[in-house]
């Protein structure tokens, strides 16, 4: 076993590999290079192979990670609410009522929206301006990953995404419903539900699944809305810094023509005084 094979992190990557996944783009390949070369010279060949196979990761997964290495809790927080939007979908369809749903739902946006705001943070801290287009997907992505299950949600919860999570056209938040109102990848339904006619369960559920699209399609469009508007200020403030640059720089050019003229005058000048000196100092002196 080589050195350094004892100092494994989580998912068998060297200690502080996982941390690279949550550094901003332009410092991954410095920073992974850097780990790799400690670890081979302290004779961990493994890990330092293992570091130089990641890679950067793509569009916000960066992000994502640094919010899960360093708000654990919020991001818990956040699974757990996903965890209740699951259950709480189940129980509406099973006909308990749609209130567990209802605060669920509450809760997931209420995480993503805290969660958010610590993005902000985080972006400043690594030096990059906080782009209103790029939190307000991120704050999508977090929702979408709350209600999902499986290989993304697990590996937000470990910091170590390395894309960001797909958000499919009529995604329901990882909360698939296949016809007949029973929800993709659920528990059995409670013996009150089995119990209820044919006739009445399928019409139920399909009412609430109906609800539940139409909710989540509400929330894209104001996703969406919102993202276009971010990005539409993104634009007018990118025009707006282009015709201040450019208007910058006209001023300079006008100043530089004006400092060229200066000089020539000032040559000039300088050039009649000597040519008055020279003829001062050929005049005969006094006799």
């Amino acid at each position: 076993m080589s050195r350094g094979a004892d100092r494994r992190g989580r998912g068998g990557l060297p200690a502080g590999a996982e941390d690279l996944l949550a550094l901003a783009p332009d410092r991954f390949v410095a920073e992974r290079d850097a780990l790799a070369a400690r670890l081979a010279e302290r004779g961990d060949a493994a890990g330092a192979a293992l570091v130089r196979r990641l890679r950067r990761p793509v569009g916000l997964a960066w992000l994502l990670n640094r919010l899960a290495q360093t708000q654990r809790d919020e991001l818990d927080a956040l699974l757990a609410a996903g965890d209740r939007l699951r259950a709480g979908q189940r129980r509406a369809i099973a006909g308990e009522g749609p209130d567990a749903l209802r605060e669920a739902e509450e809760a997931v946006r209420g995480a993503a929206r805290a969660l958010r705001t610590e993005a902000r943070r985080a972006m400043e801290e690594a030096g990059r301006r906080p782009d209103p287009a790029a939190l307000a997907r991120l704050e999508l992505l977090l929702r979408v990953v709350a209600g999902a299950t499986g290989e993304v949600r697990e590996a937000l919860r470990r910091g170590v995404l390395e894309r960001e999570p797909e958000v499919a056209s009529g995604d329901l938040s990882g909360l698939g419903v296949v016809p007949g109102g029973v929800p993709a990848r659920s528990a059995p339904a409670p013996a009150r539900a089995r119990e209820a006619p044919p006739a009445v369960q399928p019409a139920r559920a399909r009412r609430l699944a109906a609800e539940r699209v139409r909710a989540e399609r509400q929330a894209r469009t104001r996703a969406e809305r919102e993202l276009a508007k971010a990005r539409r200020e993104a634009r007018v403030r990118a025009d707006r810094e282009a015709r201040a640059r450019a208007a910058a720089e006209r001023k300079l050019a006008k100043a530089q023509a004006a400092a060229d003229v200066a000089r020539a005058r000032l040559a000039e000048a300088e050039a009649h005084v000597a040519a008055a000196r020279a003829a001062l100092e050929r005049l005969p002196g006094p006799r």
